[in-house]
């Protein structure tokens, strides 16, 4: 049977759903993305990236799956309330520790227990002419730009979403196993509704929106025909500080009061949970390549990016006296200003940038500028860790500005072209996998 006559998806009768909700409106949305894809497949056949070798993609598997590990240790380390190591806690400014302790207050889980916490996540990559490999940002809560992969020679839809889902999750199945999982949407008309709406059909997942969703002693319910039906699995496309307004922003008008406490009670998973978001600031990611050595007892096989915090002010005082040979970036991407790249910007720009660094500087960030280099591309790559680590064979390959980071948020760059290692076949369960 086809997916777009598939009358039941996640256990719910689209005979019975609500009017213009969830799985109702499947049919046009599997529609509108086979459109979508068929409208970008020319690109992602013949858009080629010679330095993206095998023998590089061997390398970021290796060293991409040393990263999640090592973000899943720190992650868990956080949530069970220990204190960080001392090798990473001396790398902490203040403001970057009172956020730990802040976010260890709100979210620490209340039992020890195995928990998932990258389901997936994207990296972005710096990759030279020369095959070098930079990480220069990492989204690990909200990854967005999976709509606009497409595996080449499919024949269907339901070719399609088979082999998608095993190019990213392997053939382990979905954590949750049986239950009942709900896509949480902002309901908002954000360029990131297309990724949820993908992700709400390559997973099967209805998509809901906060007021179709109650907890009750600690258990998420979803309202389906004047019942309540219980929920397993929170696939959250909310930010941290929105998914609670418990937890969270009291104001917060598109999380579910009381999720979290659940959460950390283990009666429902969610998924990417609160607190992956906590690396996509790049101070704290910067963490990553000293919590590989701490945690797995290994050397990182891929550089990163360096990054010196602004709101040290000898070293403030250091970048802008050589601003010229450095990038200045805010920490959290998904709070953006206008970057500054030295050599582009006149001494009255540059002095106006100081003010608003002085103002508030551990919003900011610097980094080096590497050597010219008109060959560099910024690629993002996808990967899960749950039973085993599995890389996604497909990347966003997108063009990148001096200092190796992307120009903007990937769902609203419209110059994106998706670059191919080779599909592995259906079935075999040792591509794109490492076991256990």
């Amino acid at each position: 049977m086809s997916p777009i006559s598939d009358p039941k998806l996640s256990g719910f009768s689209t005979a019975t759903l609500q009017p213009g909700r969830g799985v109702v409106e499947f049919g046009q949305r599997v529609e509108a993305y086979s459109q979508f894809q068929s409208q970008s497949a020319d690109s992602g056949r013949t858009f080629a990236c010679p330095a993206l070798t095998e023998d590089v993609w061997r390398r970021l598997q290796c060293g991409l799956e040393q990263w999640f590990q090592a973000v899943s240790f720190l992650l868990n380390c956080l949530a069970t309330g220990r204190r960080l190591p001392g090798e990473l806690d001396r790398q902490l400014g203040d403001s970057r520790r009172q956020q730990l302790e802040r976010w260890q207050a709100r979210y620490a889980c209340r039992a020890s227990r195995a928990v998932t916490w990258l389901w997936p996540g994207a990296v972005d990559v710096m990759l030279q002419v020369d095959g070098s490999l930079q990480i220069m940002d990492c989204d690990l809560s909200l990854p967005s730009g999976l709509e606009r992969l497409k595996s080449p020679h499919c024949r269907s839809l339901a070719e399609s979403k088979a082999r998608l889902r095993q190019q990213l999750f392997g053939l382990g199945g979905f954590p949750w196993g049986s239950g009942r999982v709900v896509l949480l949407d902002p309901n908002s008309s954000c360029a990131s509704r297309r990724c949820n709406e993908f992700l709400s059909w390559l997973l099967d997942a209805q998509m809901v929106t906060t007021s179709e969703l109650s907890v009750e002693r600690g258990e998420i319910r979803l309202r389906h025909c004047g019942n309540w039906l219980p929920i397993d699995a929170v696939i959250r496309r909310v930010e941290d500080d929105l998914l609670d307004p418990n937890c969270g922003r009291p104001d917060s008008l598109v999380g579910v009061p009381g999720l979290v406490r659940s959460w950390q009670s283990g009666l429902v998973s969610v998924f990417n949970p609160p607190g992956a978001g906590l690396l996509r600031c790049r101070s704290l990611a910067a963490l990553i390549p000293e919590c590989i050595r701490v945690f797995l007892g290994q050397q990182p096989l891929l550089d990163a990016a360096p990054v010196i915090s602004l709101e040290d002010p000898v070293e403030r005082s250091q970048v802008f006296r050589n601003a010229h040979h450095y990038a200045i970036r805010t920490d959290d991407p998904m709070h953006p200003a206008r970057p500054w790249f030295g050599g582009s910007s006149d001494q009255r720009q540059l002095e106006q940038l100081r003010q608003r660094i002085d103002a508030d500087p551990s919003r900011w960030i610097a980094r080096p500028l590497p050597v010219p280099n008109s060959g560099r591309m910024n690629l993002r790559f996808f990967g899960s860790l749950h039973r085993g680590f599995c890389l996604f064979p497909g990347a966003l390959a997108r063009r990148s500005e001096v200092d190796g980071g992307a120009r903007m948020v990937i769902s609203e760059d419209s110059e994106v072209h998706p670059v191919w290692r080779g599909l592995p076949e259906l079935g075999d369960e040792s591509a794109g996998r490492t076991p256990e």
